[in-house]
């Protein structure tokens, strides 16, 4: 485990229920102005399909967690923890997945237990959360 992040927070986050941990994320964030996702190779961005046949984009608030909750299937891959710029993924990644029927998961745990969003639900949480004024 990266030495960034302690043990103790990390227990303490995944205690919470699904949906405190997205307000987490979402907090955590848009206060760091980064989301973490997964990168195979230099820019094939992890997409998983869920047992609905979703797609999903799975994302995390810290690198040591996108690490460390990483599918076993992704990380047989290769898949390393990648940030994106939040005002990048807001205006440019979080459009592409929508067009693209990709739905977002925050913050996975060891169980694959995230909260699964929708891209517009997203986007404004975060913008909200960050108080961005769209022109």
């Amino acid at each position: 485990m990266n030495k960034g992040m302690h043990e103790n927070k990390i227990l303490n986050l995944l205690s919470l229920s699904t949906e405190d941990r997205y307000t987490y994320f979402i907090r955590h964030c848009a206060d760091f102005e980064q989301v973490w996702g997964l990168v195979v190779g230099e820019d094939n961005w992890v997409i998983f399909k869920d047992n609905e046949r979703d797609k999903i984009f799975p994302l995390w608030p810290h690198i040591e967690l996108a690490e460390l909750y990483c599918f076993e299937e992704h990380k047989k891959l290769g898949a390393k923890p990648q940030a994106i710029n939040l005002e990048a993924f807001i205006q440019k990644c979080i459009p592409d997945m929508i067009s693209g029927s990709v739905y977002f998961g925050a913050f996975y745990d060891g169980n694959r237990q995230g909260l699964v969003v929708t891209g517009d639900k997203l986007r404004w949480d975060l913008i909200e959360e960050i108080n961005l004024v769209w022109e």
